[in-house]
């Protein structure tokens, strides 16, 4: 057996694998960047910096709940993104675990 052999299907139809890869080494990155914005904005920022990352954190949070419960039609309307939630299980429960890991980078501690 090679990787050409590998077959992703789902109910007969082919899915590409490239989408939830893309998707998480895009959450990943995102996540990254917003633990690291934590630590910076609790070791200097003043308390409004503190407020308003607070609140895109919850944001870019919401962003992938709605990805979790709305799915397709959130990605394709809000996001103008062709993106099948629902064909990629790694997806859709994906997007409800970054939505929760997300929150660990609401900073918490004001300088």
């Amino acid at each position: 057996m090679n990787w050409q052999d590998i077959d992703i299907s789902s109910g007969g139809a082919t899915l590409s694998m490239w989408p939830p890869v893309i998707y998480y080494f895009v959450s990943i990155i995102v996540g990254g960047g917003l633990y690291f914005g934590r630590l910076f904005v609790e070791k200097y920022a003043n308390i409004t910096v503190f407020f308003i990352y607070g609140f895109f954190v919850l944001l870019i949070a919401a962003i992938h709940y709605c990805l979790f419960r709305f799915g397709a039609e959130f990605a394709s309307d809000i996001l103008r993104v062709h993106l099948d939630v629902y064909a990629y299980d790694s997806i859709f429960w994906g997007s409800f675990c970054f939505a929760l890991l997300y929150c660990i980078a609401v900073p918490t501690k004001f300088k």
